[in-house]
């Protein structure tokens, strides 16, 4: 460990796994329950990695701070291709013929009451356009 990294803040999960070190360290006798006390009461108290590794310095593998290097965030998260959501085209489509033949007979009926024959330009346009896209 680099002279820097002891000045390195700790969180939770080094703190956890330094308690269970210690009772691995316990189980195969190296320390007594009054010392693992101690040592355990120091971990859950250490702020830096400089803190936790005072507490292995005497003590064989397993140690949790010998050779740390920083650890990722956890895996990288897939980027999605597709859209978040899903939209049913069959309801996109009902609207939009709904909405077309709304507007074509809009148009023929104005066009008859009006009498005026360009008014049906609108209506033959949009059937066209229709037409092209599909």
């Amino acid at each position: 460990m680099a002279q820097s990294d002891g000045n390195v803040r700790i969180g939770t999960s080094e703190r956890e796994e330094a308690v269970r070190a210690l009772a691995d360290h316990m189980t195969e006798g190296r320390l007594d329950v009054q010392e693992y006390d101690q040592r355990c009461a120091l971990a859950a108290a250490a702020k830096t990695r400089g803190e936790l590794a005072a507490l292995f310095e005497d003590l064989p593998d397993p140690n949790p701070m010998r050779g740390q290097a920083p650890q990722p965030a956890g895996p990288p998260v897939p980027v999605q291709d597709g859209p978040l959501v899903e939209k049913s085209g069959s309801n996109a489509k009902a609207i939009i013929i709904g909405f077309v033949v709304f507007s074509v007979v809009a148009i023929v009926t104005v066009t008859a009451i009006l009498g005026e024959w360009w008014a049906l330009i609108p209506a033959f346009l949009i059937v066209v356009v229709l037409a092209i896209a599909s």
